[in-house]
């Protein structure tokens, strides 16, 4: 039985280039870009700095090919979670549900896409921008029903805006231990707030 590759890899990655890439990332999630060097990630993937530049050009060109690889894949799964769904509140609990899932399976991965974005999100490339996890959750909101007589309507950037913080908080109290993990045991209730605050 084959092994799962970690969310960040490719399986027409070589072997020498999966342990760079998974050293990259346990590296990155622990100490950050910044206190991260090429030394450091050749030392903890066991390969010579020259092996590392044989598959990127530098530390920059590995982090941003991991951040473009794993956001490509969470947005895939998490698209394909809301567009197997039917009505608004299933495709919520669709969404919600996905993303603690990926909190849960590939924590080290989660946490680099959320605390690189701001550094990496401008360097993507076109079609990596083109997919964002704001655009989804906007899409989502937008499809809530109407809102009772006499409430005002909630702004879907407002809503997709709150959804997105949300989730990225929660994965990140879990992670450092404020609150219980998994996280998928926070779904009902994560799934409830924004069912109230849809309607």
């Amino acid at each position: 039985m084959a092994t799962k590759l970690p969310f960040f890899i490719r399986e027409d990655d070589p072997p020498a280039k999966q342990q760079i890439l998974r050293a990259a990332m346990k590296l990155f999630s622990a100490q950050g870009l910044d206190a991260t060097t090429i030394r450091d990630i050749a030392r903890e993937s066991g390969y010579t700095n020259p092996a590392l530049y044989k598959h990127f050009a530098g530390k920059e060109e590995l982090a941003l090919h991991l951040f473009e690889t794993g956001h490509r894949r969470l947005w895939t799964k998490c698209h394909a979670a809301i567009e197997a769904a039917t009505g608004f509140d299933d495709k919520l609990e669709a969404y919600i549900g996905q993303v603690l899932e990926l909190v849960d399976e590939h924590p080290e991965t989660m946490a680099f896409l959320s605390d690189s974005a701001r550094v990496l999100w401008p360097k993507a490339a076109p079609a990596v921008r083109r997919q964002t996890m704001i655009g989804l959750a906007r899409s989502l909101m937008s499809l809530a029903s109407r809102p009772r007589r006499g409430r005002p309507a909630v702004n879907p950037d407002v809503a997709a805006a709150s959804l997105q913080g949300t989730l990225a908080e929660m994965a990140r109290m879990v992670q450092v231990g404020v609150i219980p993990g998994p996280a998928t045991r926070w779904k009902a209730d994560l799934v409830a707030l924004f069912r109230s605050v849809a309607s």
